[in-house]
């Protein structure tokens, strides 16, 4: 009766490992993990033409030049397209699809990523 009754009233005591020590052991600085941005280019926008962030433009391959247009009309031009640029062009039939990230108004720039 005697062992029973301590073990009854007596708290129950449960060994296992410390809560406090496997969360600072998890890594919590980068929970968001930096994600992969495609690179973006330069288009030198026309002078009667402006472009909103997250539209659509058309990329085409004409000669030598790189142009982004917005259905049928040009609105811009690559300044300095890289030789890789130029090349996945060539590889997609001299037509891609780009999206606009950010538009420089005073500039007249315009950074678009290709898809």
């Amino acid at each position: 009766m005697g062992l029973d009754f301590i073990k009854k009233a007596a708290r129950t005591f449960n060994k296992g490992l410390d809560k406090a020590r496997i969360t600072l052991g998890t890594p919590g600085l980068f929970r968001l993990q930096p994600g992969c941005v495609p690179q973006a280019y330069a288009v030198q926008l026309r002078a009667d033409k402006a472009l909103q962030s997250g539209e659509k433009v058309g990329v085409r391959l004409d000669g030598q030049n790189v142009l982004a247009l917005r259905g049928f009309e040009l609105v811009g031009i690559f300044k300095n397209p890289t030789p890789e640029v130029k090349a996945a062009l060539i590889e997609s039939h001299g037509e891609a699809c780009g999206i606009v990230q950010t538009v420089h108004a005073i500039a007249g720039v315009a950074e678009v990523t290709l898809c």
